[in-house]
């Protein structure tokens, strides 16, 4: 039981964490979410604050806003099956979960669109790469 316990909750972390890409980062392109998604797993590896396993992390409050910010109008959209975004999304999660996905933005564990003001983080946050208009940094002090 314990080991269809695990295989279960495998299938679901990739299935959150391709939640978690698609509402994050849907009309990006792949370089982009594949940063994205490894921002998320960066985290994963060097557990801290912000959680110490997958779900811990992607549901940790303020963190991805579009899984936990009750005023992010994302907190309720949802993919379809046929939605080529989530297909998309689906791949990548699968991907990076099987360690074969490209990392572009090696040791990041934040991200940022230029949209929006630098959040206060970046002032004191090693720059790690930028890709399309998203912003990537290493916070972490080793």
């Amino acid at each position: 039981m314990e080991q269809m316990t695990t295989a279960w909750q495998d299938q679901a972390d990739k299935t959150f964490l391709a939640l978690c890409l698609w509402r994050e980062a849907r009309g990006e392109t792949a370089a982009v979410q594949a940063g994205v998604v490894h921002v998320i797993l960066n985290r994963v590896k060097r557990p801290s604050w912000w959680g110490r396993d997958l779900m811990s992390v992607i549901f940790k409050r303020w963190q991805f806003s579009s899984l936990t910010d009750p005023k992010d109008r994302q907190l309720t959209t949802w993919p379809t099956a046929v939605d080529k975004s989530w297909q998309q999304c689906l791949q990548i999660a699968h991907a990076a979960s099987a360690g074969t996905l490209f990392n572009p933005v090696a040791g990041a564990d934040h991200y940022y669109d230029i949209s929006i003001p630098a959040p206060p983080w970046a002032e004191t946050g090693r720059f790690v790469s930028q890709i399309g208009r998203i912003r990537f940094y290493d916070l972490v002090k080793d």
